[in-house]
């Protein structure tokens, strides 16, 4: 009975709405959603709302076609250099231009015979059983009447010997409200000086549907004997959960490689003379780093706080030539390190060549425009992952 008032009122909710779109939910938009959308956009994810079935993205048919113009959904936040990245979910043109048809052409369903598996929540560590895992100390989360916070606590690893770890994973005990958690190593020593290599400290920056990655190149992080871990989580309601109490009790995931293992280091450039003091008015900073060692880059990530501007990274070889490595805007909502596919090679004179410009924030079509305010410069700041020797 249910299912045909529901059947009904989608029909009549057609009834006003001109069928223009030659694809259909059914047979074009669901495969697409699933594979792409599945992991957040599911019953009890971390997005507001499911997408997969009809009856749930019907609603939002509008919403999705003003995301995606918008450049808000995927939050993959990759201009140019997606070929080169691991973890780069972007739609393909065909792909924008199904669920953009879709979106604006009616909505219709397709063929109502056709069964559609369902999609639930995934609850598995994707790379098998970890060789540590290690539960929050407690239970964390949100009041009633909180949106949003973050919180921060430590694992002792318990370790009587140094380890070499090839990727961390977190499996979160509530995903409805786990946003994002950095992983680090505590007291690891930090790289706030001008381009300074040094030892890694952040092992891993999760964020809801992606896989743990391993750095590549044979490279893996240095875990000293009896390390503590610092776990930062980020927690934030959707519209379901307004005011009601909800909790959390995330697991870390600790995968070991095999030694020998080349250390993975990580070089972290700031603007000469400190902070945001690089070449360029108030709404860009260029900056860059000459490569002394023979490095390997494997991935790379920029100061959380960064926002509303765009990077792009190059690397100009002693040779002359040039290759751009990435261009992104970062989303503070979605911090995350980009891994590159295939580790790339950055000679001893190599240049890195950072430029980061403001820019405005991403808004919905129609919207008025917002100046574009300046750079935060303090969070003008990018890392790289690397190996050392050829």
């Amino acid at each position: 009975m249910v299912l045909a008032v529901v059947g009904l009122a989608n029909r009549d909710g057609q009834a006003h709405k001109p069928i223009t779109s030659p694809y259909t939910y059914n047979e074009d938009v669901f495969p697409i959603v699933r594979e792409r959308c599945g992991e957040c956009h599911v019953p009890g994810g971390v997005a507001p709302m499911s997408l997969m079935t009809y009856k749930d993205a019907y609603p939002w048919g509008e919403s999705i076609r003003t995301e995606l113009i918008a450049g808000h959904m995927p939050p993959w936040g990759i201009e140019s250099g997606h070929a080169n990245i691991k973890n780069a979910r972007t739609l393909t043109a065909k792909e924008l231009n199904i669920l953009l048809t879709w979106a604006t052409g009616g909505n219709p369903i397709g063929n109502t015979e056709r069964t559609l598996e369902p999609v639930g929540l995934s609850r598995d560590w994707r790379l098998g059983t970890p060789d540590l895992v290690l539960p929050a100390p407690t239970e964390l989360g949100l009041a009633a009447d909180v949106a949003e916070t973050t919180a921060e606590f430590t694992l002792k690893t318990g370790t009587t010997e140094a380890k070499w770890v090839r990727a961390v994973d977190l499996l979160p005990g509530n995903p409805a409200i786990v946003r994002s958690a950095t992983v680090a190593i505590k007291g690891a020593p930090t790289t706030e000086s001008h381009n300074t290599l040094g030892p890694e400290q952040v092992l891993a920056m999760w964020l809801p549907g992606e896989t743990a990655i391993s750095p590549g190149a044979g490279g893996a992080f240095r875990l000293p004997a009896g390390a503590e871990l610092v776990v930062r989580m980020r927690y934030k309601k959707t519209w379901q959960y307004e005011r009601v109490a909800i909790t959390d009790r995330s697991t870390v995931g600790v995968y070991f490689a095999s030694p020998p293992a080349s250390e993975v280091r990580a070089l972290t450039l700031v603007p000469a003379g400190g902070e945001g003091k690089g070449s360029g008015g108030n709404d860009s900073v260029t900056f860059g780093y000459d490569a002394s060692d023979d490095l390997r880059a494997v991935a790379l990530y920029t100061d959380a706080a960064l926002a509303n501007a765009t990077v792009q990274v190059t690397a100009v070889r002693p040779n002359g030539s040039r290759e751009e490595i990435i261009r992104f805007r970062p989303q503070p909502e979605w911090a995350r390190r980009y891994w590159f596919e295939k580790p790339i090679a950055l000679p001893r004179g190599t240049r890195v060549e950072v430029a980061t410009t403001a820019d405005a924030p991403l808004l919905p079509p129609g919207s008025v425009p917002i100046q574009v305010k300046p750079l935060d410069r303090k969070a003008v700041r990018l890392t790289l992952d690397v190996v050392v020797g050829h």
